[in-house]
């Protein structure tokens, strides 16, 4: 990895950073438990980026394998707490299901890495990375549409760069997927640009032209005022 390529997990690792620092306390004020899925979300994601960050200094296969799965799973508590909100049928309106899709997840992927992968290698297997890609890809999408889905609603707090910001997370993940079948620099550019962009956007959100003291902007800037499904 070269010093150009870390910088711009250790951006998106401070943007993650501060999505999650102005969304901990709106959610937590709500006294809906599952809403705080939303910062924990972004503090994964912080976690992810800053473990992607560290393979600059050396870590091989563990911390990609790290960022992947971290990754994977911050994505995966936004866009579960948002199917809790808006009660999305079965899996919005039951916490085991919700808990059952990560860990099937985990299940899945580490168990056909571990039998179809070759785990000796220095990069995370493929088999793996683009599984975990895909489960992203799905995420994003998802919150794309809850968050469109709610465009009448939010359109005056947010413009829509809610649903920008996590189309442009789809961006990401494509570009990352694209990179994996061999495109190259194309494939990176747009995938970091996905991925720099997507979490600007989510930032400018819940931080520009905010008043000290009002968490409900915030939540409708991020769509958190879908009608249930």
């Amino acid at each position: 990895m070269s010093l150009a390529t870390a910088l711009v997990p250790a951006c998106s690792a401070l943007l993650a950073a501060g999505v999650f620092l102005s969304t901990l306390k709106p959610c937590r004020d709500t006294s809906v438990p599952y809403l705080l899925g939303i910062p924990a979300g972004f503090g994964l994601l912080t976690i992810a980026f800053a473990a992607n960050t560290l393979e600059f200094f050396g870590g091989g296969i563990m911390l990609d394998a790290v960022f992947l799965l971290v990754q994977t799973y911050g994505l995966l508590f936004i866009a579960l707490t948002y199917a809790r909100r808006t009660r999305l049928k079965l899996v919005g309106e039951s916490f085991s299901i919700e808990l059952a899709i990560p860990g099937i997840m985990t299940v899945l992927v580490l168990g056909y890495a571990l039998v179809y992968d070759n785990l000796s290698s220095s990069a995370v297997p493929l088999g793996m990375n683009v599984s975990l890609r895909g489960v992203m890809v799905l995420a994003s999408l998802y919150l794309v549409y809850e968050t469109a889905r709610s465009w009448t609603l939010s359109q005056k707090a947010s413009v829509g760069f809610v649903t920008i910001g996590y189309a442009l997370l789809v961006v990401e993940q494509i570009g990352f997927l694209l990179q994996t079948a061999q495109f190259g620099d194309v494939a990176m550019t747009l995938a970091y640009e996905g991925q720099l962009f997507g979490l600007f956007a989510l930032l400018a959100i819940t931080h520009l032209a905010i008043k000290q003291g009002d968490r409900e902007t915030i939540l409708r800037r991020l769509g958190l005022i879908s009608l249930a499904h």
